[in-house]
């Protein structure tokens, strides 16, 4: 069965593929003065190619966002052993200078001893603060990479056309091959797509992913297992339904690996 360490490598490789393969052409809308940059429409070409790129930067926000989080953790965990370190060397050195001071009954064995562990406890708040700081300036780079993001997302969004957001409301779906019955309440932000849904005894949990040239790809995420299936579907033209295809991140014991799956717009 695939652990959950190898389920988020896998989500981070999906990722990052979408990122590569997008990567060109977010370096090529950048270079170029869009038609919409001079108050004209874009054609749908370069319309396309922004759609992609916006893509593509979106996913890595949401990356360097969990990176974030995660660096943000390491962080307070260093702070609180920096503590502890501080703490022992406080500790050790108050041992030192008491001994040193009793001059007729310290010896030159325990004293030193005592000189060693104040040693120590020198190199450990050292070890400690140095891995701090490598962690703090993680964290400042992960920062100022998502505010560098956020703005070329906002550009990147300033350049395309008003559209309506067709995949926004509440859809009845149904989970093939077993037939199961259920409700995905998305919302459509440009290119992006988050949302919650209910899946019968597939449980319920949150949608997130990505509506680029009329294709939908959503990771669906269960409230306890975490994400299990990615979703791939094609909206019809007049915005009614949406079929598609999934495929599970892991397969449970006498589960199905991959279907197919409808949804109706309800509202």
């Amino acid at each position: 069965m695939t652990s959950a360490r190898d389920r988020a490598a896998r989500c981070l490789g999906l990722a990052l593929a979408l990122l590569v393969a997008v990567a060109p052409f977010a370096g090529a809308v950048e270079d170029e003065a869009p038609s919409a940059a001079r108050g004209e429409e874009p054609n749908p070409l370069e319309s396309q190619r922004i759609g992609a790129a916006l893509a593509g930067l979106e996913e890595r926000a949401r990356l360097v966002q969990d990176m974030i989080h995660e660096a943000a953790r390491q962080y307070r965990q260093l702070a609180l052993e920096r503590a502890a370190a501080d703490q022992e060397l406080v500790t050790a050195q108050d041992r030192l200078d008491r001994e040193a001071v009793r001059a007729r009954e310290v010896t030159a064995s325990s004293l030193s001893a005592l000189y060693r562990d104040l040693l120590a406890a020198r190199a450990r708040v050292e070890v400690v603060r140095v891995e701090g700081d490598a962690r703090l300036q993680e964290l400042r780079r992960l920062l100022g990479e998502r505010d560098a993001l956020a703005r070329r997302v906002a550009d990147l969004k300033a350049r395309l056309p008003l559209q309506e957001e067709l995949l926004t409301g509440v859809w009845d779906v149904t989970w093939m091959p077993a037939g199961v019955q259920g409700t995905f309440y998305l919302d459509q932000s440009g290119t992006l797509v988050t949302g919650q849904y209910r899946l019968g005894p597939h449980g319920s949990g949150s949608l997130q992913g990505t509506f680029v040239n009329g294709k939908l790809f959503l990771q669906r995420i269960d409230a306890e297992r975490g994400r299990d299936a990615e979703l791939e579907g094609v909206v019809d033209p007049d915005g009614s339904r949406i079929r598609g295809t999934w495929q599970a991140y892991e397969l449970v014991q006498g589960g199905i690996p991959q279907g197919q799956w409808v949804a109706k717009r309800a509202r």
